[in-house]
């Protein structure tokens, strides 16, 4: 958790500086075929107009199977947060990848754990956004089932203020007038040039 923390207070200074936060609050799987509550939060940054990169606290999961005994559905938690890519088609639609960052359960690869999917964002006037999406493991599992999902849940976008960014560029400024700040014997510039040499 203390990677994604970190993680996530870095994703402004990649990116335009443009976060979005999601909350999904219901989710309906084709496995369990009814509606839950639940609480995944999601932040990402723009790395350009249309493409979020972010990170989602979404457990990726797989079912325990045994030979001769029924699966028992999503018991293993391969990766307890994911990547995620979004991209936006429009203003309203898009597409979406998520990908857990390692495996925590030595048989099964994150490859097996990736899912697609879309959605479509229903805008509001104080930029507090309606979404519903859908996914779906790329890969069947080992029962041929691709374990779709259905989430609802609301978004929001900031403007990253981030001060140490600008605090950095201020001090580079500072230090570059004082280097060029007149002395009565000539610039600070040359004195350390002539020490050097």
């Amino acid at each position: 958790m203390k990677k994604l923390l970190l993680i996530l207070l870095c994703l402004p200074m990649i990116g335009f500086g443009q976060l979005v936060i999601k909350i999904n609050f219901i989710e309906r799987t084709d496995v369990r075929n009814k509606i839950t509550c639940i609480f995944d939060l999601s932040i990402g940054s723009f790395i350009n107009d249309d493409l979020i990169i972010g990170f989602t606290n979404e457990d990726a999961v797989a079912d325990y199977i045994q030979e001769g005994f029924n699966p028992i559905q999503d018991n293993f938690i391969v990766s307890d947060f994911q990547l995620f890519f979004k991209y936006y088609y429009d203003k309203d639609a898009f597409f979406i990848l998520k990908i857990p960052p390692s495996s925590d359960v030595v048989d099964i690869s994150i490859f097996d754990r990736i899912r697609v999917g879309g959605g479509y964002v229903f805008h509001s006037v104080n930029n507090f956004d309606f979404d519903i999406s859908y996914d779906f493991l790329l890969t069947p599992n080992i029962n041929g089932f691709n374990k779709g999902r259905l989430t609802m849940g609301v978004s929001v976008q900031e403007a990253a203020k981030i001060p140490i960014i600008s605090f950095g560029s201020n001090l580079l400024h500072k230090f570059v007038n004082w280097i060029n700040t007149p002395l009565s014997n000539g610039y600070r510039e040359s004195m350390f040039l002539s020490k050097s040499n």
